[in-house]
């Protein structure tokens, strides 16, 4: 429940919007941190002993937009500058999906516990986790528990909208926006369009070519490695508890990895996992890929339908992420660089 190492100096001094819908998002994330430490007057405190006043903290807020435009950055800055007195919880969407309690006695219990929460990474791909997470922003609400969450998706367009019955379909389209404060962040991925300091490197082109400059790259590192080709890492994916995976590759310094190709969802889900681990490990080895199409051609879209487009949308960000990872790198026959 707490701030992965990543985030831990976020703050909205060092938040740096480069449209208006992020000049305007960070505003109201400032203004959301600013009511909750308000000082109620002494008006107030008398409706509020009256019971003539609703004491609940200001309403949660939902920043939905495309990935690299620093919604998860607004989102621990809002953790960051809540800071004590204010018990504020900080978790990954799939940690609620992970909950074997019904959902309103786990949204009660971080209720008994954190006056905040906040979650990260709302995504759309499977209707029961997307009804479970309705029962839980339902149950926050009425115990007058702001959630903050960051999502790609509006509400209104989760996949159980379309195919949950109508009380769910409802409270998405409706109830949530009563509740929630949709918040629109806007922009290009910084990631791929500003400078970002990347330690690995990735190398697209012809196998022979690209896998002779990976391995130039494998000479010149020192400390624990390991190389894999991506079929190592898919069997990796299935044969150890992810958990255990990622304790077992952060012991490393370097991670090579041989041939990354998608061919399907399932193998988009497996390194999706991974990439998002590693980016958000504080001790994740250097990440260094060879593949014949670049990242951004690997799952794409606008070429799936149905669940798998949704998977193929998550896949974005963790593409995003890759290219914040790694300096990409096309490469010839012989493993020279094009220039």
């Amino acid at each position: 429940m707490t701030l992965p190492d990543r985030f831990c100096d976020a703050t909205f001094e060092n938040y740096e919007p480069q449209t208006p819908s992020q000049a305007e998002a960070l505003r109201i994330a400032r203004e959301f941190v600013a009511g909750v430490h308000r000082t109620p007057s002494w008006t107030e405190r008398i409706r509020k002993f009256l019971g003539a006043m609703d004491d609940r903290l200001p309403q949660g807020l939902y920043f939905v937009g495309p990935a690299g435009t620093g919604k998860t950055h607004l989102l621990a800055a809002v953790y960051n500058a809540l800071g004590p007195p204010e018990d504020c919880a900080f978790l990954h969407s799939s940690t609620l999906f992970r909950q074997t309690e019904p959902p309103d006695a786990f949204a009660h219990r971080l209720a008994d516990q954190y006056a905040v929460c906040c979650l990260d990474e709302v995504e759309i791909d499977d209707p029961a986790n997307e009804m479970r997470l309705a029962g839980v922003m339902k149950t926050l609400a009425a115990r007058g528990v702001p959630l903050l969450a960051t999502s790609n998706v509006a509400p209104e367009e989760y996949l159980a909208t379309q195919l949950g019955d109508g009380r769910i379909q409802r409270f998405l389209r409706t109830e949530v926006r009563e509740a929630y404060r949709v918040v629109p962040v806007r922009g290009e991925d910084y990631r791929r369009t500003r400078e970002v300091q990347q330690s690995g490197r990735g190398w697209i082109g012809p196998p022979e070519g690209a896998r002779w400059a990976m391995r130039q790259a494998e000479a010149d590192a020192s400390g624990p490695s390991r190389w894999w080709s991506f079929a190592d890492l898919r069997r990796a994916t299935t044969e150890t508890a992810h958990s255990n995976l990622v304790d077992d590759l952060t012991a490393l310094d370097h991670l090579f990895i041989e041939g990354v190709t998608i061919a399907d969802t399932d193998d988009a889900f497996r390194l999706l996992r991974i990439v998002d681990a590693l980016y958000l490990h504080a001790d994740a080895p250097t990440l260094y890929f060879t593949a014949e199409q670049p990242p951004d051609d690997w799952f794409a879209p606008d070429q799936h339908a149905g669940l798998a487009q949704a998977v193929a949308e998550k896949f974005d960000r963790t593409v995003s992420r890759l290219h914040a990872l790694c300096r990409v790198q096309e490469v010839g026959q012989e493993g020279v660089p094009h220039s």
